[in-house]
Protein backbone atom coordinates (compact mmCIF):
# COMPACT_ATOMS: atom_id res chain seq x y z
CA UNK A 1 0.00 0.00 0.00
CA UNK A 2 1.64 3.39 -0.86
CA UNK A 3 1.71 5.90 2.27
CA UNK A 4 0.01 8.87 1.89
CA UNK A 5 1.89 12.40 2.40
CA UNK A 6 1.13 15.64 2.90
CA UNK A 7 1.73 17.94 0.41
CA UNK A 8 2.61 21.88 -0.05
CA UNK A 9 3.57 24.59 -2.51
CA UNK A 10 6.76 26.42 -3.04
CA UNK A 11 5.06 29.63 -1.53
CA UNK A 12 3.88 27.31 1.74
CA UNK A 13 7.32 25.82 2.10
CA UNK A 14 8.79 28.86 1.86
CA UNK A 15 6.65 29.82 5.07
CA UNK A 16 6.99 26.90 7.22
CA UNK A 17 10.74 26.92 6.65
CA UNK A 18 11.39 30.70 8.01
CA UNK A 19 9.18 29.88 10.69
CA UNK A 20 10.72 26.88 11.94
CA UNK A 21 13.90 28.23 11.56
CA UNK A 22 13.31 31.72 13.76
CA UNK A 23 11.95 28.78 16.18
CA UNK A 24 8.50 29.58 16.03
CA UNK A 25 6.63 26.57 16.66
CA UNK A 26 3.19 28.20 17.35
CA UNK A 27 3.11 32.00 15.77
CA UNK A 28 0.98 34.80 14.68
CA UNK A 29 -1.06 35.84 11.41
CA UNK A 30 0.98 38.65 11.75
CA UNK A 31 4.15 36.91 12.16
CA UNK A 32 2.98 34.81 8.73
CA UNK A 33 2.25 37.77 7.05
CA UNK A 34 5.76 39.90 7.60
CA UNK A 35 7.64 36.68 6.18
CA UNK A 36 5.68 36.38 3.17
CA UNK A 37 4.87 40.42 2.54
CA UNK A 38 1.53 39.61 1.19
CA UNK A 39 -1.98 41.44 1.98
CA UNK A 40 -4.67 39.86 4.38
CA UNK A 41 -6.57 37.47 1.78
CA UNK A 42 -3.75 36.28 0.85
CA UNK A 43 -1.65 35.16 4.12
CA UNK A 44 -5.67 33.64 5.39
CA UNK A 45 -5.79 31.50 1.98
CA UNK A 46 -2.45 30.41 2.82
CA UNK A 47 -2.89 29.95 6.29
CA UNK A 48 -6.48 28.19 5.91
CA UNK A 49 -4.61 26.33 2.93
CA UNK A 50 -1.73 24.49 5.57
CA UNK A 51 -4.63 23.57 7.95
CA UNK A 52 -6.69 21.78 5.55
CA UNK A 53 -3.63 20.09 4.85
CA UNK A 54 -2.41 19.14 8.23
CA UNK A 55 0.11 21.09 8.23
CA UNK A 56 -1.04 23.92 10.77
CA UNK A 57 -3.31 23.34 13.62
CA UNK A 58 -5.77 26.50 14.16
CA UNK A 59 -5.51 27.35 18.61
CA UNK A 60 -7.65 30.32 18.03
CA UNK A 61 -8.21 33.08 16.02
CA UNK A 62 -5.21 34.55 14.45
CA UNK A 63 -2.53 31.91 16.23
CA UNK A 64 -1.32 28.62 14.85
CA UNK A 65 0.56 25.34 16.02
CA UNK A 66 3.01 23.86 13.31
CA UNK A 67 2.37 20.41 12.54
CA UNK A 68 6.09 19.13 12.06
CA UNK A 69 6.39 15.89 9.14
CA UNK A 70 6.38 13.23 12.21
CA UNK A 71 2.46 13.69 12.88
CA UNK A 72 1.89 11.58 9.88
CA UNK A 73 -0.80 12.32 7.13
CA UNK A 74 -3.73 12.93 9.47
CA UNK A 75 -1.68 15.47 11.36
CA UNK A 76 -1.29 13.90 14.94
CA UNK A 77 0.91 15.76 17.28
CA UNK A 78 0.91 16.39 21.13
CA UNK A 79 2.31 19.87 22.39
CA UNK A 80 2.79 19.90 26.03
CA UNK A 81 -0.31 22.28 27.03
CA UNK A 82 2.02 24.83 29.29
CA UNK A 83 3.61 25.81 25.77
CA UNK A 84 0.29 26.56 24.09
CA UNK A 85 -0.66 28.37 27.56
CA UNK A 86 1.63 30.91 26.68
CA UNK A 87 1.21 31.55 23.53
CA UNK A 88 -2.41 32.51 23.82
CA UNK A 89 -1.78 35.36 26.08
CA UNK A 90 0.42 37.70 27.54
CA UNK A 91 1.70 37.93 30.24
CA UNK A 92 0.99 34.61 30.97
CA UNK A 93 2.11 32.31 34.60
CA UNK A 94 0.85 28.80 35.05
CA UNK A 95 -1.19 28.96 38.42
CA UNK A 96 -3.66 27.75 40.79
CA UNK A 97 -4.38 23.78 40.32
CA UNK A 98 -2.05 23.63 37.69
CA UNK A 99 0.79 24.75 39.39
CA UNK A 100 0.07 23.03 42.67
CA UNK A 101 0.24 19.94 40.54
CA UNK A 102 3.52 21.08 38.75
CA UNK A 103 5.26 21.06 42.14
CA UNK A 104 4.24 18.06 42.94
CA UNK A 105 1.95 18.92 46.04
CA UNK A 106 -1.34 17.85 44.79
CA UNK A 107 -1.70 14.53 43.04
CA UNK A 108 -4.95 15.73 41.34
CA UNK A 109 -5.10 16.42 37.53
CA UNK A 110 -6.81 19.75 36.45
CA UNK A 111 -9.35 19.57 34.27
CA UNK A 112 -8.61 22.72 32.74
CA UNK A 113 -4.57 24.48 32.64
CA UNK A 114 -5.06 27.35 34.68
CA UNK A 115 -2.88 30.50 33.85
CA UNK A 116 -2.77 33.82 35.73
CA UNK A 117 -2.57 37.00 33.54
CA UNK A 118 -3.55 40.55 33.85
CA UNK A 119 -5.59 40.71 30.89
CA UNK A 120 -9.14 39.54 29.82
CA UNK A 121 -9.11 36.77 28.15
CA UNK A 122 -12.29 34.25 27.29
CA UNK A 123 -11.13 30.46 28.14
CA UNK A 124 -10.56 28.65 24.61
CA UNK A 125 -10.71 24.71 24.24
CA UNK A 126 -8.98 22.97 21.60
CA UNK A 127 -10.67 20.01 20.29
CA UNK A 128 -7.33 18.29 18.80
CA UNK A 129 -5.45 18.47 21.90
CA UNK A 130 -8.29 17.50 24.25
CA UNK A 131 -7.26 20.65 25.97
CA UNK A 132 -9.39 23.71 28.35
CA UNK A 133 -7.48 27.20 28.81
CA UNK A 134 -8.63 28.53 31.62
CA UNK A 135 -7.46 32.42 32.10
CA UNK A 136 -8.15 33.71 36.06
CA UNK A 137 -7.30 37.59 35.42
CA UNK A 138 -5.79 39.05 38.89
CA UNK A 139 -4.62 42.91 39.06
CA UNK A 140 -1.04 43.81 38.45
CA UNK A 141 -0.02 43.78 41.86
CA UNK A 142 -0.85 39.71 42.71
CA UNK A 143 1.25 38.99 38.90
CA UNK A 144 4.85 38.06 40.73
CA UNK A 145 6.34 35.25 42.57
CA UNK A 146 7.26 33.55 39.21
CA UNK A 147 10.08 31.53 37.79
CA UNK A 148 11.36 29.65 34.80
CA UNK A 149 11.22 26.60 33.55
CA UNK A 150 12.06 25.10 30.40
CA UNK A 151 9.40 22.68 28.82
CA UNK A 152 10.13 21.58 24.80
CA UNK A 153 13.15 23.69 25.34
CA UNK A 154 10.44 26.75 25.56
CA UNK A 155 10.24 29.27 28.51
CA UNK A 156 7.11 29.21 31.01
CA UNK A 157 6.51 31.24 33.45
CA UNK A 158 4.72 29.64 36.34
CA UNK A 159 4.25 30.41 40.07
CA UNK A 160 6.93 29.38 42.45
CA UNK A 161 5.56 27.06 45.12
CA UNK A 162 5.37 29.75 47.74
CA UNK A 163 3.68 32.06 45.56
CA UNK A 164 1.28 28.75 44.51
CA UNK A 165 0.25 28.10 48.28
CA UNK A 166 -0.38 31.44 48.56
CA UNK A 167 -2.62 31.89 45.79
CA UNK A 168 -4.28 28.89 46.93
CA UNK A 169 -4.87 30.49 50.37
CA UNK A 170 -6.29 33.55 48.54
CA UNK A 171 -8.37 31.59 46.29
CA UNK A 172 -9.10 27.83 46.75
CA UNK A 173 -11.67 27.25 44.86
CA UNK A 174 -9.12 27.78 41.94
CA UNK A 175 -7.07 24.87 43.50
CA UNK A 176 -9.74 22.44 43.54
CA UNK A 177 -10.87 22.72 47.40
CA UNK A 178 -9.53 24.19 50.63
CA UNK A 179 -9.20 19.91 51.19
CA UNK A 180 -6.68 19.84 48.47
CA UNK A 181 -4.87 23.03 49.34
CA UNK A 182 -4.15 21.67 52.95
CA UNK A 183 -2.83 18.71 51.36
CA UNK A 184 -0.54 21.14 49.38
CA UNK A 185 0.21 22.92 52.15
CA UNK A 186 1.11 19.70 54.10
CA UNK A 187 3.44 18.39 50.96
CA UNK A 188 4.79 21.84 51.04
CA UNK A 189 6.05 21.61 54.92
CA UNK A 190 7.34 17.71 54.05
CA UNK A 191 10.00 19.36 51.43
CA UNK A 192 11.16 21.87 53.38
CA UNK A 193 8.64 24.83 53.65
CA UNK A 194 9.84 28.82 53.62
CA UNK A 195 8.09 30.29 55.65
CA UNK A 196 9.55 33.79 55.69
CA UNK A 197 9.07 33.57 52.04
CA UNK A 198 5.06 32.61 52.24
CA UNK A 199 4.49 35.34 54.89
CA UNK A 200 6.30 37.94 52.25
CA UNK A 201 4.35 36.70 49.15
CA UNK A 202 0.87 36.26 51.60
CA UNK A 203 1.50 40.27 52.85
CA UNK A 204 2.34 41.37 49.08
CA UNK A 205 -0.73 39.72 47.93
CA UNK A 206 -2.79 42.15 50.09
CA UNK A 207 -5.53 40.05 51.21
CA UNK A 208 -5.36 39.19 55.09
CA UNK A 209 -7.85 36.20 55.07
CA UNK A 210 -4.77 34.52 53.40
CA UNK A 211 -3.26 34.63 57.04
CA UNK A 212 -6.37 33.21 58.57
CA UNK A 213 -6.37 30.01 56.31
CA UNK A 214 -2.50 29.93 56.64
CA UNK A 215 -3.11 29.64 61.05
CA UNK A 216 -5.87 27.89 61.05
CA UNK A 217 -4.40 25.31 58.70
CA UNK A 218 -1.26 24.89 59.94
CA UNK A 219 -2.56 24.57 63.54
CA UNK A 220 -4.95 21.16 62.55
CA UNK A 221 -2.29 20.50 60.56
CA UNK A 222 0.19 20.73 63.58
CA UNK A 223 3.42 22.10 61.26
CA UNK A 224 6.55 23.16 62.22
CA UNK A 225 5.57 26.65 61.50
CA UNK A 226 7.41 28.14 65.04
CA UNK A 227 7.01 31.81 66.11
CA UNK A 228 5.96 32.43 62.59
CA UNK A 229 1.77 31.65 63.72
CA UNK A 230 2.14 35.06 66.13
CA UNK A 231 3.40 36.94 62.82
CA UNK A 232 0.12 35.59 60.76
CA UNK A 233 -2.29 36.54 63.68
CA UNK A 234 -1.03 40.20 63.49
CA UNK A 235 -1.12 40.36 60.08
CA UNK A 236 -4.95 39.40 60.27
CA UNK A 237 -7.98 41.34 58.08
CA UNK A 238 -10.66 42.66 60.64
CA UNK A 239 -13.75 40.66 60.42
CA UNK A 240 -14.84 37.40 59.71
CA UNK A 241 -14.25 35.39 56.65
CA UNK A 242 -14.87 31.57 55.86
CA UNK A 243 -12.92 28.75 54.69
CA UNK A 244 -13.69 28.09 51.93
CA UNK A 245 -15.47 30.34 49.94
CA UNK A 246 -17.43 27.92 48.07
CA UNK A 247 -19.60 27.09 50.83
CA UNK A 248 -21.97 29.51 53.22
CA UNK A 249 -21.55 30.93 56.64
CA UNK A 250 -21.87 28.11 58.26
CA UNK A 251 -19.66 25.50 60.96
CA UNK A 252 -17.79 27.29 64.28
CA UNK A 253 -16.31 29.68 64.46
CA UNK A 254 -12.61 30.87 65.35
CA UNK A 255 -11.98 33.91 67.03
CA UNK A 256 -8.69 33.61 67.23
CA UNK A 257 -8.45 33.39 63.70
CA UNK A 258 -11.55 35.17 62.45
CA UNK A 259 -12.24 32.40 60.60
CA UNK A 260 -15.74 30.73 59.93
CA UNK A 261 -14.61 27.19 59.46
CA UNK A 262 -17.49 25.94 57.26
CA UNK A 263 -15.47 22.74 56.82
CA UNK A 264 -15.56 20.35 59.46
CA UNK A 265 -11.81 19.61 60.52
CA UNK A 266 -12.19 15.75 60.62
CA UNK A 267 -13.27 16.22 56.36
CA UNK A 268 -10.32 18.34 56.43
CA UNK A 269 -7.94 15.54 57.70
CA UNK A 270 -9.74 12.78 56.14
CA UNK A 271 -7.01 12.46 53.16
CA UNK A 272 -4.87 11.22 56.04
CA UNK A 273 -6.20 8.09 56.41
CA UNK A 274 -5.90 6.51 52.85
Amino acid sequence: MMTQIRTMGPTEARLLNRLAADGHTIFTTDQARAVLNVDDQDINKILYQLARKRWLLRLEKGKYLILPLEAGMEGHYSVHEFVVATHLVHPAAIAYASALSFHELSDVVPQAVLVATTRRKADVTIEELGVRFRFVTIRAHKFFGLQTVRIEDEPIQITTPSKTIVDGLDHPELCGGIVELAKGLSRYAQIGADWAQVTADARRLGNGTVFKRLGYLSEILDLDVGEWVGRWQTEMSAGESVLDPRYGRQGSYRTDWNLRVNVPEEQLLEWRRH
